[in-house]
């Protein structure tokens, strides 16, 4: 099996893909770097490490492989695209879970980037316990919160360690607002990409859908019983995914 980078959504980190690398068969590699202000990178106070380019550095220097199988999670799904479509060469296969190509339209961007510095400054100034109460209230988070007790607490405690400046600083420079769209240059794209969402996330379900309509190598997995963090609450039906 080829080397496999994978890239964790906003709050996450590198350890978030554990589950999956426990399912993968002797021999395989994967590597999980922490994105800037999250994990061991999350007291970074310099705006340059925040950059789109320093993500795509950061991607770089974990891809170590001629080619690689590149995953990437929300948030990492976002910035994998990026990479592969800057690196077509380097990508044996994408896997995206639960992300997007960003936002079409200028005004869809401004207004999002608008939400994103709001619930920004609402990280900063009332923590990151409040911010959790409102961000785990989403709908598709809910099927992770059911997990059992002793899969779900590494996850809470990993994102109870975040700082809120990170959070903060992530979210105002790589948030779905600020990164340009990326589907217009869906076609170009010429490796396999495989879509995987949860059945209980309906939005990343209807827009992994439309994406499809755009790649010319696009397979979409809807995996059962799952919400938007599949990587966490299935680890093993998308090790299967992987292996196939």
């Amino acid at each position: 099996m080829n080397e496999v980078v994978a890239l964790h959504g906003f709050t996450g980190q590198g350890a978030d893909f554990d589950p999956l690398r426990a399912f993968l068969p002797p021999g395989s590699t994967l590597s999980s770097p922490d994105l800037p202000g999250h994990g061991s990178k999350r007291l970074l106070k310099d705006l340059s490490a925040y950059s789109l380019p320093a993500h795509l550095a950061a991607i770089s220097e974990a891809a170590t492989a001629p080619q690689i199988t590149l995953l990437g999670y929300s948030m990492g799904g976002r910035l994998a695209l990026h990479w592969a479509i800057a690196h077509p060469e380097r990508v044996r296969r994408l896997i995206l879970v639960g992300a997007s190509p960003g936002l079409a339209t200028p005004e869809d961007r401004n207004e999002r980037r608008l939400g994103d510095a709001t619930l920004a400054e609402f990280i900063r100034t009332r923590g990151l316990e409040a911010f959790f109460k409102y961000w785990h209230n989403q709908t598709f988070f809910q099927p992770m919160l059911r997990l059992p007790k002793e899969r779900l607490d590494p996850i809470l405690a990993r994102r109870a360690q975040n700082n809120p400046e990170g959070l903060a600083l992530s979210l105002e420079n790589v948030g779905t607002g600020t990164l340009p769209s990326l589907w217009h240059r869906l076609k170009e794209i010429r490796f396999p990409v495989d879509l995987v969402t949860g059945e209980h996330d309906a939005k990343f379900t209807r827009i992994a859908h439309e994406m499809g309509a755009h790649l010319p190598k696009a397979r979409h997995s809807l995996i059962e019983g799952a919400g938007h963090a599949v990587h966490l609450e299935k680890p093993a039906d998308l090790a299967m995914l992987l292996m196939a």
